[in-house]
């Protein structure tokens, strides 16, 4: 269900696929047309919540799958009146596969995602084929994804995943990451990591559209 600028996403429930998503214009969500841009991983918020002030004109989705998360960034929405921004509380595949209308997001943006570090639990990350097949058919042809993480092993795999991928190309050239971005924004864990002097990656990859 939508309520209160939140959907929530039961993707343990039978049947849950059967939900129709009002659309991103509905009176539930935004209640108007804007460009949509989706970031996966949210946090508590801090990121988009800078990016909502700066650009009200553009309509800009949280997706976190904790609650407490969620929490925190449906208190930012209403301390700072921001009446665009959207929050799903729900699993990013499910979410993108099952309500995103086709060819409706602007641009993409995944920060920190879980690394998942131990060898045998690599297959939980949220960053593998099946998503970039599903946030390819829900971008707009030439969207740009953007991918900030800490973690390298992380992202060989994703560049080696993405420039293999018929979908997507990378848009910057060998290794297909940078570690600085002036004016990118700040997040919890990127403030964390860059006190400790952890090297951060930047990717970006552009949709190609669907075939």
């Amino acid at each position: 269900m939508v309520h209160d600028h939140i959907l929530y996403v039961p993707e343990y429930y039978a049947h849950h696929q059967d939900y129709v998503f009002p659309g991103w214009a509905s009176r539930e969500v935004f209640g108007r047309e804007a460009a949509v841009e989706v970031e996966y991983c949210s946090g508590n918020g801090a990121w988009i919540a800078e990016k909502a002030l700066a650009h009200p004109e553009r309509n800009w989705v949280a997706v976190e799958i904790q609650f407490e998360r969620v929490r925190k960034i449906w208190s930012k929405i209403h301390n700072f009146n921001l009446k665009n921004l959207f929050v799903v509380c729900g699993e990013g595949l499910t979410f993108t596969r099952y309500y995103v209308p086709k060819e409706s997001i602007h641009s993409v943006y995944v920060n920190f995602p879980d690394p998942w570090p131990k060898a045998k639990h690599a297959k939980n990350r949220l960053l593998q084929e099946p998503f970039f097949t599903e946030i390819s058919k829900a971008c707009i042809p030439g969207a740009i994804a953007t991918i900030v993480t800490d973690h390298l092993d992380y992202t060989h795999q994703i560049t080696q995943l993405l420039l293999t991928h018929p979908l997507w190309k990378s848009r910057f050239p060998s290794p297909h990451y940078i570690t600085d971005y002036e004016g990118y924004g700040t997040s919890y864990f990127e403030t964390l990591w860059k006190e400790r002097g952890l090297p951060i990656q930047y990717m970006q990859f552009q949709n190609r559209g669907l075939p």
